[in-house]
């Protein structure tokens, strides 16, 4: 069984936001980041990590904690990282990140063995643009590139890139719907050989917007190619909750694989987000 889980605060900058019970008449997908995607990524560094087509100013902590086991004894790998990003909003069309893992710890017990590591990596690099595409409809395309020699932990080098088509598109005042299509590839090397994968993806989701401090989603994503074959489809279902007051809001979301070849039981994601 392997369950992952993550923490995340978020500090964005959000000039202008209602703060009335229902949702203004005129939103758009990108006027609110509570109707954002929620993040369930099943790939290390967040290789396949979801998000909408709009661009954001903010600055991310994230924790994040991995389980893999074999029951009924404990055999498997237990570990946690600690990532740092931003994302800068650049002539309001382009957008520009970064992120560091600057804590990754890892826990492995065999039937003869037990093995602990703590070290860091990888930085990701990433970009996007976007433009209007209609009213109330925005696309963008989002490119993210893992840097190489950036991954402490082995002797392994490698490099990753998420490249992404991203449509969000508000259906009504309340409904939002999220698209993407994508492609994901690493490249490793060390002294046995190197390895290549490539995977692609698609997924969406819909947000329904009832209040401006509530919004839940619905979602499908599907990736084929990393391990051969059907890699995993994945249910995913989230809530994003603004606290009275108007400058926190709590996003908490699930992902669940019901076909493919994933091990992952679920991914969970935690986050409080910080209205600059």
């Amino acid at each position: 069984m392997r369950v992952a889980f993550t923490l995340t605060l978020t500090l964005t900058s959000l000039p202008g936001l209602a703060r009335a019970d229902e949702p203004p008449e005129d939103m758009t997908p990108c006027q609110d980041p509570l109707i954002d995607p929620i993040v369930t990524p099943v790939r290390d560094a967040q290789l396949d990590a979801q998000r909408s087509a709009c661009m954001r100013n903010d600055i991310t902590a994230g924790l994040r904690a991995h389980a893999l086991v074999d029951t009924p004894g404990f055999h498997g790998v237990l570990g946690g990282d600690l990532e740092l990003g931003r994302h800068i909003v650049i002539a309001k069309a382009h957008e520009l990140s970064a992120a560091i893992t600057f804590v990754n710890y890892t826990f492995v017990q065999t039937a003869v063995n037990k093995i602990t590591h703590t070290g860091f990596g990888p930085v990701v690099l990433g970009g996007a643009a976007g433009k209007a595409i209609g009213t109330g409809a925005r696309a963008a395309v989002s490119l993210r590139f893992e840097v190489p020699f950036t991954h402490d932990g082995s002797d392994t080098v490698r490099s990753s890139a998420q490249l992404l088509g991203l449509v969000s598109a508000s259906l009504s005042p309340r409904i939002t719907l999220h698209a993407r299509l994508g492609s994901m590839t690493r490249v490793a090397s060390s002294l046995g050989g190197e390895t290549y994968r490539l995977a692609f993806g698609a997924g969406s989701d819909l947000v329904w917007h009832p209040r401006t401090r509530l919004a839940l989603q619905l979602g499908l994503e599907s990736m084929a190619g990393w391990d051969g074959g059907l890699d995993h489809v994945l249910a995913r279902a989230g809530v994003q909750w603004r606290m009275r007051g108007g400058a926190w809001h709590l996003r908490a979301g699930a992902g669940v694989p019901i076909a493919g070849n994933e091990r992952t039981n679920a991914i969970l994601d935690v986050a409080i987000v910080v209205d600059r």
